[in-house]
């Protein structure tokens, strides 16, 4: 008789433990849709494209672009090597670097440190080169981001 208990108990405890799983499985929360990772996924490439044609129509605007825009461009751009391949997140860099020399010509053209001669003309020289550089780069972005068309259509919207 005692057997038969031992043996009714262990069956009973495998059925509440079954049951408790299985309320478990029914009650545990949704795991995350794939859908929603990459809905976020192309919110962040809009994002990062949309950052990229605010920066270089800023500067087809005014013909220059100010640190705070630099900065605040690489900011909201520093995550592009997760969202984008290794092509685009070094465009993005080559953006940010020419714009940075852009800049830093810029300010010393203005300033008066730099007397005429061989050191401002090279100065010019640069700050043309960079200048021309990214004012193209308007007209060349769809070619860069060819590979997400979507990212493109959806974004210019």
């Amino acid at each position: 008789m005692l057997l038969f208990l031992n043996i009714l108990q262990t069956i009973l405890l495998i059925l509440i433990a079954g049951g408790i799983a299985y309320l478990i499985y029914l009650y545990r929360p949704p795991a995350r849709a794939a859908t929603g990772t990459r809905k976020s996924l192309h919110a962040r490439r809009c994002e990062v494209y949309s950052d990229v044609m605010e920066v270089l129509t800023m500067l087809g605007k005014r013909g220059e672009l100010r640190k705070e825009e630099l900065l605040d461009f690489r900011s909201r751009t520093r995550d592009a090597a997760l969202v984008f391949d290794g092509e685009v997140a070094a465009y993005l860099d080559e953006i940010y670097n020419r714009g940075v020399k852009l800049m830093s010509a810029n300010e010393l053209l203005q300033g008066m440190s730099v007397a005429i001669g061989e050191e401002r003309d090279r100065l010019t020289v640069e700050h043309t080169k960079q200048l021309i550089w990214l004012a193209d780069q308007l007209a060349m972005i769809r070619k860069k981001f060819a590979q997400y068309p979507d990212v493109v259509s959806a974004c210019e919207e």
